[in-house]
């Protein structure tokens, strides 16, 4: 029986590609026949995941390239070359995120961390969207990743949940706006996953928020869960949703 590649010759643009979830969204995506597009602000880190997918696979298609999602001009140069390559642009994922260097109360945060937390995670979404939706075919499909921070206010994450927060609602606005090209944009928020990121925040968060969250599945979630989600709402079988929110958490409370 022939392998099914539900995403076969789709073009993706993934940020934040380097590690994490956005590199479990490439080799999940790309195993089902995606063309994928990666970008990440370490240019060595994104070329080392799409060399292990070109040795993974012979028949891999796609680019990697060192992008900073808070300056336009790299994100919009990114996305013009990858349609240039490519001839066009069905998806994209917007993974690149932050976490703030420590948990803390509100009254703690430093200016200069608070905007650095909203610049990456919040505005770089948006020059994403910006160019994305410029370039993106009719019937496209765009995946943004927020968080359970996304819906919840969390001890400790004033910047980083503000910024979740933010996604949430500029995407709901992004979906409004695409909706009469039949582009989808839907919003993924996972709970703490087994990633760098999801390590840090347990690392830092030990102790302060113990007891005061809890999951119903207990542990961290696998990034390839996360991806697999992902992968349905890039696909021709979520063409109905738009405007969604996928909370993917283990049964996460706060």
């Amino acid at each position: 029986m022939a392998e099914v590649k539900p995403l076969k010759n789709k073009v993706i643009l993934i940020t934040g590609a380097g590690q994490g979830i956005g590199a479990a969204v490439a080799r999940y995506i790309a195993a089902r026949g995606a063309i994928v597009s990666l970008s990440d602000i370490v240019a060595d880190r994104v070329k080392a995941v799409e060399q292990q997918l070109r040795d993974r696979d012979a028949e891999f298609q796609g680019l990697s390239q060192a992008v900073d999602v808070c300056d336009p001009d790299s994100v919009k140069k990114w996305v013009e070359e990858t349609k240039s390559q490519f001839g066009r642009i069905d998806g994209a994922v917007n993974s690149a995120g932050v976490l703030q260097k420590e948990v803390v109360s509100l009254t703690e945060i430093s200016l200069d961390e608070w905007k650095r937390v909203i610049d990456v995670n919040l505005t770089g979404t948006f020059n994403c969207l910006k160019h994305e939706l410029v370039a993106i075919a009719d019937g496209g499909s765009i995946v943004n990743l927020a968080s359970v921070a996304g819906q919840y206010g969390i001890l400790g994450l004033a910047p980083y949940t503000a910024s979740k927060h933010g996604v949430v609602g500029l995407t709901r606005v992004a979906a409004a706006d695409a909706a009469a090209r039949q582009i989808r944009v839907n919003i993924v928020c996972p709970g703490v996953t087994d990633t760098e990121m999801g390590n840090d925040f347990y690392t830092k968060a030990a102790g302060r928020l113990q007891g005061k969250i809890i999951s119903l599945l207990p542990g961290l979630l696998r990034p390839d869960d996360i991806a697999a989600s992902i992968a349905f709402l890039l696909g021709d079988e979520s063409r109905s949703i738009t405007r969604a929110v996928y909370q993917i958490d283990g049964g996460f409370a706060a």
